[in-house]
Protein backbone atom coordinates (compact mmCIF):
# COMPACT_ATOMS: atom_id res chain seq x y z
CA UNK A 1 0.00 0.00 0.00
CA UNK A 2 1.27 3.90 -0.71
CA UNK A 3 0.69 6.29 1.72
CA UNK A 4 1.13 9.68 -0.25
CA UNK A 5 -1.33 12.58 -0.93
CA UNK A 6 -1.51 12.95 -4.63
CA UNK A 7 -1.08 16.76 -5.44
CA UNK A 8 -2.52 17.97 -8.80
CA UNK A 9 -1.08 21.30 -10.27
CA UNK A 10 -3.81 23.31 -11.92
CA UNK A 11 -3.16 26.30 -13.70
CA UNK A 12 -4.90 30.02 -12.76
CA UNK A 13 -6.01 32.77 -14.94
CA UNK A 14 -2.80 35.17 -13.62
CA UNK A 15 -0.11 32.02 -15.26
CA UNK A 16 -2.12 31.95 -18.40
CA UNK A 17 -1.60 35.27 -18.64
CA UNK A 18 1.57 35.11 -17.91
CA UNK A 19 2.10 32.41 -20.97
CA UNK A 20 0.38 34.58 -23.43
CA UNK A 21 2.39 37.72 -22.68
CA UNK A 22 5.51 35.72 -23.09
CA UNK A 23 5.07 34.72 -26.42
CA UNK A 24 6.64 36.68 -28.58
CA UNK A 25 4.83 35.85 -32.05
CA UNK A 26 1.93 38.06 -32.45
CA UNK A 27 0.29 35.30 -34.66
CA UNK A 28 0.47 32.46 -31.57
CA UNK A 29 -2.80 30.92 -30.84
CA UNK A 30 -3.73 33.09 -27.47
CA UNK A 31 -4.04 29.99 -24.84
CA UNK A 32 -7.41 29.57 -22.58
CA UNK A 33 -7.48 28.65 -18.77
CA UNK A 34 -9.41 25.65 -19.88
CA UNK A 35 -6.81 24.43 -22.64
CA UNK A 36 -3.95 24.96 -20.08
CA UNK A 37 -5.92 22.68 -17.67
CA UNK A 38 -6.88 19.96 -19.95
CA UNK A 39 -3.94 17.51 -18.61
CA UNK A 40 -2.44 17.82 -15.12
CA UNK A 41 0.97 17.81 -13.34
CA UNK A 42 0.26 14.94 -10.35
CA UNK A 43 2.59 14.34 -7.51
CA UNK A 44 2.80 11.94 -4.78
CA UNK A 45 3.53 13.58 -1.61
CA UNK A 46 4.03 12.04 1.32
CA UNK A 47 2.21 14.39 4.16
CA UNK A 48 -0.33 12.73 6.55
CA UNK A 49 -3.02 15.77 6.46
CA UNK A 50 -4.09 19.00 5.54
CA UNK A 51 -2.13 20.63 8.40
CA UNK A 52 1.41 18.77 7.06
CA UNK A 53 0.36 19.77 3.04
CA UNK A 54 0.51 23.33 3.97
CA UNK A 55 3.35 22.77 5.24
CA UNK A 56 5.27 21.15 2.74
CA UNK A 57 3.00 23.23 -0.03
CA UNK A 58 5.52 26.03 2.01
CA UNK A 59 8.82 24.78 1.80
CA UNK A 60 8.08 23.73 -1.70
CA UNK A 61 5.92 25.79 -4.14
CA UNK A 62 9.20 27.00 -5.44
CA UNK A 63 10.71 24.29 -7.06
CA UNK A 64 7.11 23.23 -8.20
CA UNK A 65 6.75 26.14 -10.03
CA UNK A 66 10.31 25.80 -11.73
CA UNK A 67 9.42 22.16 -12.72
CA UNK A 68 6.10 22.64 -13.63
CA UNK A 69 6.63 22.29 -17.31
CA UNK A 70 9.25 24.59 -17.79
CA UNK A 71 11.59 22.56 -18.93
CA UNK A 72 11.66 22.80 -22.81
CA UNK A 73 14.16 25.26 -24.16
CA UNK A 74 14.51 26.54 -27.49
CA UNK A 75 17.78 28.37 -28.56
CA UNK A 76 18.10 30.51 -32.19
CA UNK A 77 21.31 30.86 -32.87
CA UNK A 78 21.66 31.05 -36.22
CA UNK A 79 20.24 31.35 -39.75
CA UNK A 80 19.13 27.41 -40.22
CA UNK A 81 15.63 26.23 -39.42
CA UNK A 82 14.63 25.09 -35.70
CA UNK A 83 14.35 21.57 -34.93
CA UNK A 84 12.19 19.72 -32.43
CA UNK A 85 14.13 17.64 -30.16
CA UNK A 86 10.62 16.16 -28.92
CA UNK A 87 9.52 15.01 -32.22
CA UNK A 88 8.64 11.59 -32.60
CA UNK A 89 9.42 11.70 -36.17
Amino acid sequence: MLNRAALILRYKQPFVDWINAADPSPTSHVLTLAEVNQEHTVYLVDVEDEDELTRWLGHHHQKLFEAFELHTVVVDTGESPLEDDESEE
